[in-house]
This record gives structure tokens, sequence and C-alpha cells, in this order.
């Protein structure tokens, strides 16, 4: 039996040394999910590498999804280079419907939100990011912004939503405007902590103190951990709790190197006393 599915992309990251990484929040949320102990599968469309101990599923694909991050004096731009095809509910394995943890995690608005319908009783997280850009169609392509209108009945099955304040440029009315779209959302401030929307309203999510080495994958190891110990407690407050200190494990060091255990979050937890 499966206990948590990831949907979304497994991506090819071009890398400044002429190297490239495999990414995405699919594939960060599955070895989270399987480093605290549950027994998780990908659902994605991708020619990357399955990573060991994850069940994995893939649309016929030729290429991945590939990004490139481009430093530039005004700041970083997200270049698109490649799209894999898009995730429908007909390749979702029917004994992997009945997982209690479910995350939908697009980078390209490959996966909508309606597939959430097809796992009946299942604790269903989703990420904004993917929904939340847009690029031109000759690739490579600068990532830019996208206004993402989610209808009610989209997002009626979405427990969770998480999204970054850098994914919506800083603009704090319209996250908040998404993070209310759902009974719980969470919008993410890097070191800053978040801010956590519990049916509509808000409160403060400290995070925990880091040494910064590496961020990528903070957010979708912030989502995954809250899904998990939201599942395990029911309550929203230890699960922001658990999630910060897990987002404080992972930016400490590279890539997957940096995924915590249960034991390395709960020593961080102890570290700043629980005001709650």
């Amino acid at each position: 039996m499966i206990d948590f599915v990831a949907i979304g992309h497994v991506t090819r990251d071009l890398l400044p040394d002429n190297t490239s990484t495999s990414g995405g929040t699919a594939r960060f949320a599955a070895l989270l999910a399987q480093r605290l102990g549950l027994r998780a599968a990908i659902v994605t469309a991708s020619v990357e590498p399955v990573p060991p101990g994850i069940a994995w599923i893939s649309v016929p694909a030729t290429v991945s999804s590939t990004f490139e991050n481009r430093y530039t004096p005004a700041g970083r731009q997200q270049w698109l280079h490649a799209i894999a095809p898009s995730i429908t509910e007909a390749v979702l394995p029917r004994i992997w419907r009945t997982a209690p943890v479910v995350l939908l995690g697009p980078v390209l608005h490959e996966c909508s939100p309606t597939l959430a319908t097809f796992f009946a009783g299942a604790l269903i997280g989703a990420t904004a990011q993917g929904w939340l850009r847009d690029w031109e169609a000759d690739l490579p392509s600068r990532i830019r912004p996208r206004r993402w209108r989610p209808t009610p009945t989209d997002l009626a099955r979405v427990h969770v939503l998480t999204l970054s304040s850098e994914d919506v440029g800083g603009d704090t009315e319209l996250a908040a405007h998404y993070a209310r779209l759902v009974p719980i959302g969470i919008v993410t401030h890097g070191a800053a902590g978040a801010t956590m929307f519990v049916y509509g309203r808000p409160h403060h999510i400290a995070a925990f103190p880091a040494q910064e080495d590496d961020p990528t994958g903070a957010g979708d190891v912030f989502t995954t951990a809250f899904l998990i110990r939201l599942w395990e407690t029911g309550d929203p407050f230890q699960a922001a709790r658990f999630a910060a200190a897990a987002a404080a494990c992972v930016v400490e060091g590279p890539g997957d190197a940096a995924l915590p255990d249960r034991v390395q979050i709960v020593r961080r937890m102890a570290t700043v006393p629980d005001q709650s």
C-alpha cells in the first residue's frame, strides 16, 4: 500500500557549471515522505532516473521539463527549455487512489487541481507555484507570472494550498486571496516565516534559525512536512511548527543530502521553545 502520492513533473535543472540535476516538487516531496517513514510514490511525466525506494509511474515522455536559473544584476531569472506532457487521471494507478495523503505539485500547470477528486477520502495538498507561471510558446522562454483564476469547483477537494510570496511578486493581497480559497492556505516568506490562513483567519508561523546554504526545495519540504504532520495529528499549528523546522534543516545543505528525518526535525524543534 502507498501512503503518500506526489503528482507533478520531475524536472531537469540546468546548473551554472553546465551540469544538471533532477528536481521538481513531486520529487522533493516523495523523498521527504520516504525519509519520514511513509511509503511514497510519484506520478509524473519525465525521463529522469527513478529515486531508489520510490514507486513511480510516468506518462510516456521523450523529455523532462527543463529549467535554468540565470543570475543578473536585476536578480534571478528562470528560463524554460523543454516541457514534458500533461498528467491526467488516465495514468493514475487504481490501487494508489486509496493513498491517505496526496500532494499536487505542478511546476508548469501540468496537473489540474481536479485530479484531487480521484482520491476519495485522502488529505489533499497542493502547491500553487506551477499554476502561477506562464511562458512564451517558443523555447527557451523566460518564466513570467500568470494570473491564476481557479473556480470553487477546481479547489473543492483541496484541503491545503501553499505558495510563496515570491510566486506572486510580493503581492500580499493576492497571496492572501489564494490562501483563503481552501480550508488551510499557507504563504511562505523564506526566513521571515509564513502566514497560515485557517478558514480565512491569518496566523504567523515563525521560522527556525538556520545557516542557509541552498534554499532549493525549502517550500516543497515545508508543504510536505506540514501535510504529513497534519494527517498524523489533525492539528495545523503542530503541523506548521514541524514544517518550519523541516524547512530550516533542508536549507542548510545541498539538494537531497539535506532532506531531514524525524529525529533531525524534532531536534531542530527543541532549539526553540513552543510558544503556543
